[in-house]
């Protein structure tokens, strides 16, 4: 017969076994009961261009990756010796802006500082920049995973967590000091109400919500006014780009950018710190005129990265230095080729009147080559000539362009040049409009608008032409 068998005692759940919960926060205990421990030091500053401490750490729970982030305020007192002994409040009661318009320093989870006057907290948020906390069950098991972390390791920082999207900056927090706990709570609304435009209708709804039950005599009220301007249209921002060549205008570098350089211009107007009973801010009136304020700021947010002519020509300049082309690689049959080197620099001289053979073949034979030509120049002759022509203006007999020889007329009585020589002394460079300097000049135009490396050469090569010829005929090399 068989007998009754009770389950009861065949199955049996054990309770001491942790969940994944007990698991996550002890986790979590552990990690900042050993931050709390270390010291800051200056490895911790990262990308806070060194204004905030910042120490991270990867957690798993439910399926979600989580970054949990303890950020400190690097303020002037923790350098003194006397900060050790000093306990700082984490929140700033006077606080009401803070300026920012580097985005930089919004950098992650840095804006809560701005908010709430907050010099250290610590955010438990999703990881990477796709995570987000949409389910509100897991809202509260985070929250109650805060208040449990709270009290067990009796922290009196404030803790926050992210939730929603992370492009929407929502957050929750908790803070518990002194018997008081004090919530962080955020709202995000599409239209603000009617009643909530102006400064009567805030204070009513902040005085709702503290439903003390003693009368509230005076409420400091702090008021900032912003203005963004966005758009720049109608600016420019580089010089013009000519089709022609004018040598009047190779005496100025390329300048400006081929982008808009600014992507706004931010205006701010501040009240700090003034009493309710002191301003009237209605519909039908307003003393918070931007004109009337006593504080301005302005900011600019730059574009990044923005491409600069000038300093693209100088990059290319840069990258010349590392090119291992020669002429003959970059010009090809324009370029004369190189007399055999079984010749004589000295034939030059000792040459008779009556050429050899072998000197009209080799010369026979260099014509040849220039006739068979292919291709076309970067630099045709109605550009290459009036660059030589600008180099060597001894060349031209209706020349303009002649070096100048006189101090001054080099200083051309403007005031920015009285003091070049003194303000210049420690440069090594050549003097104002001379030949060096005329050179830089021209190649660099030839770099950035007339051709690129071809024209570089090109022009490089007949300059090197020149400069042998006339040393070959002792001819005077001005500038």
């Amino acid at each position: 017969m068989n007998e009754e068998i009770d389950e009861s005692e065949f199955y049996h759940e054990d309770f001491t076994t942790a969940s994944d919960w007990e698991i996550f926060i002890a986790h979590i205990e552990e990690i900042i009961n050993q931050w709390k421990s270390e010291a800051w030091d200056e490895s911790e500053q990262k990308d806070l261009k060194k204004s905030w401490y910042t120490r991270s750490e990867k957690l798993v729970f439910i399926d979600t990756n989580f970054d949990l982030l303890w950020y400190k305020k690097i303020l002037e007192e923790d350098v003194s010796e006397s900060s050790d002994q000093a306990t700082k409040h984490p929140l700033n009661s006077w606080h009401d802006f803070t300026f920012i318009t580097d985005p930089h320093n919004d950098h992650k989870d840095i804006c809560l500082a701005n908010w709430y006057g907050l010099s250290e907290f610590i955010v438990l948020g999703p990881a990477g920049d796709g995570g987000n906390i949409n389910n509100e069950s897991k809202v509260k098991i985070l929250l109650s995973s805060v208040c449990v972390l709270i009290s067990n390791s009796n922290l009196d920082v404030p803790v926050f967590i992210q939730i929603r999207e992370k492009w929407q900056k929502l957050y929750l927090g908790i803070y518990e000091a002194n018997s008081i706990r004090t919530n962080f709570d955020m709202v995000h609304l599409k239209k603000s109400p009617h009643y909530c435009q102006y400064l009567n209708g805030i204070l009513d709804v902040f005085k709702s919500k503290i439903m003390s039950p003693c009368t509230i005599d005076n409420i400091i009220v702090s008021f900032q006014v912003t203005y963004v301007l966005e758009n720049f249209s109608n600016f420019v921002w580089k010089q013009g780009n000519s089709d022609h060549l004018d040598v009047e205008d190779l005496f100025i570098l390329p300048f400006g950018v081929t982008t808009e350089p600014i992507n706004s211009i931010i205006f701010k107007a501040v009240w700090n710190h003034l009493s309710e009973h002191s301003l009237i801010d209605s519909e039908s009136y307003t003393d918070f005129q931007p004109s009337q304020a006593p504080k301005w700021y302005c900011g600019v947010n730059l574009t990044e990265n923005p491409v600069s002519l000038l300093g693209e020509c100088l990059s290319e300049y840069s990258q010349i230095l590392t090119n291992s082309s020669t002429a003959y690689d970059l010009l090809g049959d324009f370029v004369v080729m190189p007399m055999p080197v079984d010749n004589n620099p000295l034939d030059v001289l000792t040459e008779p009147a009556v050429p050899t053979i072998s000197s009209l073949l080799n010369r026979a034979s260099i014509t040849s080559l220039s006739k068979n030509r292919k291709g076309v120049l970067p630099l045709p002759d109605s550009t290459l000539v009036p660059l030589l022509y600008f180099l060597f203006p001894d060349a031209d007999e209706n020349s303009l362009y002649l070096y100048r020889e006189d101090k001054e007329l080099t200083q051309r009585k403007c005031k920015i040049f009285e003091n070049m020589d003194e303000e210049f002394k420690g440069f090594k460079t050549c003097a104002e409009d001379l030949l060096p300097w005329r050179l830089a000049i021209v190649l660099s135009h030839c770099l950035q608008s007339l051709g690129g490396l071809k024209a570089f050469c090109q022009l490089w090569y007949e300059f090197v032409q020149e400069m042998r010829y006339r040393w070959e005929k002792s001819t005077m090399i001005l500038g």
